[in-house]
């Protein structure tokens, strides 16, 4: 995998290096990120790690095909969202049945510079005013998440959701920067999304709200071990965010928000669980009603930890 810098990041797949080599340098002096993968199997670990605004895929892809491949991409729960430009050559314009494919746009081989650009930046401005995705882990936004809540519900069936939080983050973020602070909330969306993808369930959803705001969906069953993993594994990755000294130390001293200096401790997580298994919930302004409350009563406990609301 390579990354160069950039607003936005574009994924391109190919199994060949110089192909992979002109693509990138066409869209890095076009001003965007890439990353790159030869496989099928090596794309969820890039996505995962650089989580991208569009995928460059071509239509011969070997193996499976393209056709397959987007498909798949398309039907993933975390970034089903992401726009893809297939590219094929010319004479195979007429072979492609446009009604069927999953992808959103495409590019015919050989690639002008000016034409890719172009095409990628229309491909994520119109994703961002159709599917609000969040800019900072392309993870889906607001609107996406209601809609999938509603979805949910209206389909009669049990889920439960979980609404992460990140305790004494402004803290962090105020003694170490607004970048270091984004690394956390970037690692932070790849832990939900690593879990999630982890399970043998597949009906699994995470999504971004805003700032350190996350929220997940998943089976009534899953959704207390999902918990305590996700709980694990950000304790295990958050310290290597701080200084030695800090880490040791194992607080940090900041302000607080009337601009006083005090003590906080590391970083931690508090979770709220909804589970409409159990309470009768019909609406999405029943979720974010409870989940307020419960996120409330599970920050006021010390450490990371997850509180589930059993009431009826």
């Amino acid at each position: 995998m390579t990354v160069s810098t950039g607003q936005h990041t574009v994924l391109i797949v190919h199994h060949e290096s110089a192909v992979l080599e002109s693509y990138s340098i066409m869209l890095a002096q076009a001003g965007f990120g890439v990353s790159t993968a030869r496989s099928a199997s090596a794309i969820l670990d890039v996505v995962q790690d650089t989580p991208p605004h569009c995928f460059v895929i071509p239509r011969d892809f070997p193996g499976t095909g393209s056709q397959h491949l987007i498909e798949e991409l398309k039907a993933d729960n975390m970034y089903g969202h992401v726009p893809i430009l297939m590219v094929l050559k010319a004479n195979e314009l007429r072979e492609v049945d446009w009604t069927l494919s999953a992808a959103d746009d495409y590019l015919v081989d050989p690639i002008q510079a000016i034409d890719i650009g172009a095409r990628v930046t229309l491909c994520i401005q119109r994703a961002h005013r159709d599917i609000n995705a969040n800019p900072l882990t392309g993870l889906p936004g607001n609107l996406t998440i209601l809609r999938e809540a509603e979805r949910r519900l209206n389909l009669g069936e049990p889920f439960a959701v979980g609404y992460l939080d990140l305790d004494n983050f402004k803290p962090f973020n105020d003694k170490y920067g607004f970048a270091r602070g984004d690394e956390v909330l970037r690692m932070t969306a790849r832990v939900l999304v690593s879990v999630l993808r982890g399970q043998a369930n597949k009906d699994t959803y995470v999504g971004h709200i805003g700032g350190d705001d996350y929220i997940f969906m998943t089976p009534s069953d899953l959704v207390e071990k999902v918990s305590q993993q996700v709980l694990t594994n950000f304790d295990l990755i958050v310290p290597n965010f701080y200084d030695a000294d800090d880490r040791e130390r194992g607080n940090i001293q900041s302000v607080d928000r009337k601009g006083e200096k005090q003590t906080f401790p590391m970083m931690g997580c508090s979770i709220a669980i909804i589970d409409t298994r159990n309470s009768g919930i019909k609406y999405v302004g029943d979720i974010s009603a409870r989940s307020a409350e419960v996120k409330k009563y599970a920050k006021s406990i010390e450490g990371s930890n997850y509180v589930v609301d059993r009431r009826k």
